[in-house]
């Protein structure tokens, strides 16, 4: 175990004076009356906080002064230049640089084993809120006061792209593991789902925030965003792929950050009521909570490995809690076939609430469920594949009706259809995009057909359980036609899974 960390199950670098003992409850276990080391006194509120890939830094920023990094044994590392403090702080995927967002507007980034500032970014117009790198390590995407999504090339230190789409200010944003969604939220409390690499909305949500959005997080499988109001306090998860609401997080005060566990069955939040509470989401009247700090946490961050949760505060310290004891157990059960049965009507439905709530109590009996997706679920057809691909070539075909006419049939095909059409976007005849732009508008004002959102909903689900049995279905779902849907959701939750088991 790492020396800081040595106490067992919680506790800590307090860079400030605590007098108390610290009571923590993490999951099925319950550490009492281990005393708190002092370490260091900052003189400012902390308000974001994020953990090296390895594992063995952290970077604190503070409300006005200072970005500074540490060692998880408490001692302070190379200062870092021209580090003046702000809301956001991020390690690049190989851990060798760091970003930080300021007041002033500027973005800088730092060489974080010598701390020198090697690029200073400047170009929003007003306080750029947030940024972060994309999984190249080569790119940022940053988001402002001044309504725009940047995009930048830190080996040029220039900005290479630049999105509009809100109404006003954005204030926080998330970005998936693969780098292509992108979700923001704004002042005015909405939130936009962006194709990060095509530069486009592909929704907005399905609800808003009141006094506007205060964070956001995507879970692993991207499937899911949490959301937290900054004035409402409000926690919503959302499903990615309509828009809407799955469910609200009864984390009464609300909260300032959020963050998934790697396998995304942990949602944690972290409070204005000076808590961080970890919810099972397989059944979220069931949560942990770490107490301690005196002020509104405003930052968490969790080690890649999941042992290690960075807390920063307005009280003005950072506190690292060890989580290699935690677990979320998840409960199994039998379900009655007449429950079985309803939950596979509700996956169907836009009531994504109603889905959602479903695949909780499928997740709970995983031989039923993976049993029930092998008997009504197939790959997907390689004849229909081969028809969209054909129907797309002839929307450029020099006659008029012949065109409508495989338009027609596409909005017909619909979600089959729909990865296609995006690929046409970039790659296609001028009049092909003009048409593909029309049907996946069209696409998105009907809503996923009942059948596909049942699909996609049994691979997030087979995902979840991840056996040996779910594991082995997604590999033939996966060999289904190329392009269609459910193949290529099928693969994703597949690379997931592998990288997960690779990583234990």
């Amino acid at each position: 175990m790492m020396p800081f960390l040595r106490h067992g199950v919680c506790l800590a670098l307090i860079l400030g004076l605590w007098p108390n003992p610290l009571v923590a409850q993490i999951g099925h276990l319950k550490r009492e009356s281990i005393p708190e080391p002092i370490v260091r006194r900052l003189a400012e509120a902390q308000l974001a906080v994020c953990i090296s890939p390895d594992g063995r830094r952290f970077t604190t920023s503070g409300q006005n002064r200072a970005i500074r990094q540490w060692s998880v044994d408490g001692s302070e590392l190379a200062p870092l230049e021209n580090a003046p403090g702000g809301w956001s702080i991020q390690y690049s995927p190989d851990g060798r640089l760091l970003v930080g967002c300021g007041l002033d507007r500027l973005i800088r980034v730092w060489d974080s084993q010598t701390g020198r500032q090697v690029r200073q970014l400047q170009g929003h117009t007003q306080i750029a809120w947030m940024a972060a790198f994309l999984p190249d390590g080569e790119q940022l995407v940053s988001v402002s006061e001044d309504a725009t999504i940047r995009l930048w090339n830190i080996l040029a230190g220039t900005e290479v792209g630049q999105i509009t789409g809100h109404p006003g200010p954005i204030w926080c944003m998330a970005l998936s593991n693969d780098g292509r969604w992108l979700v923001t939220g704004g002042a005015d409390g909405t939130m936009r789902l962006w194709d990060l690499p095509a530069g486009k909305m592909i929704r907005r949500l399905d609800g808003s925030h009141g006094g506007g959005v205060g964070a956001l997080a995507f879970s692993p499988d991207a499937r899911t965003i949490a959301s937290s109001g900054w004035q409402d306090h409000k926690v919503f998860l959302w499903e990615a792929g309509t828009g809407r609401c799955r469910r609200q997080i009864p984390h009464e005060s609300g909260s300032k950050s959020l963050l998934f566990s790697a396998d995304g069955r942990t949602l944690i939040t972290a409070g204005n009521d000076r808590t961080i509470r970890l919810w099972n989401l397989s059944a979220v009247s069931r949560a942990s909570r770490l107490d301690g700090h005196a002020g509104t946490v405003n930052g968490v961050a969790l080690s890649l490995d999941g042992r290690c949760l960075v807390s920063a505060s307005n009280d003005q310290t950072v506190r690292v809690w060890d989580l290699s004891l935690f677990r979320m157990d998840p409960m199994t059960r039998i379900l009655p076939s007449r429950q079985i049965e309803s939950c596979w009507l509700a996956l169907g439905q836009a009531d994504s609430r109603s889905a959602y709530e479903a695949m909780t109590e499928l997740a709970s009996a995983p031989e039923q469920t993976v049993a029930l997706i092998r008997q009504r679920i197939r790959p997907a057809s390689a004849e229909n594949a081969q028809r969209v691909s054909e129907l797309i070539a002839l929307t450029s075909h020099p006659r008029y009706s012949v065109r409508e006419q495989a338009s027609r049939e596409l909005e017909r095909l619909r979600d089959e259809a729909e990865p296609a059409l995006r690929r046409a976007l970039a790659q296609a005849e001028p009049e092909t995009r003009r048409r593909a732009e029309g049907l996946l508008k069209k696409i998105e004002l009907r809503g996923t057909a009942p059948e596909t959102l049942r699909a996609i909903r049994c691979v997030e689900l087979l995902e979840q359980i991840g056996t040996a049995d779910a594991r082995q279905l997604l590999r033939e779902l996966a060999q289904g036609a190329p392009d269609a849907r459910l193949t290529l959701e099928a693969h994703a939750s597949l690379r997931r899974l592998t990288m997960t088991f690779a990583s234990r």
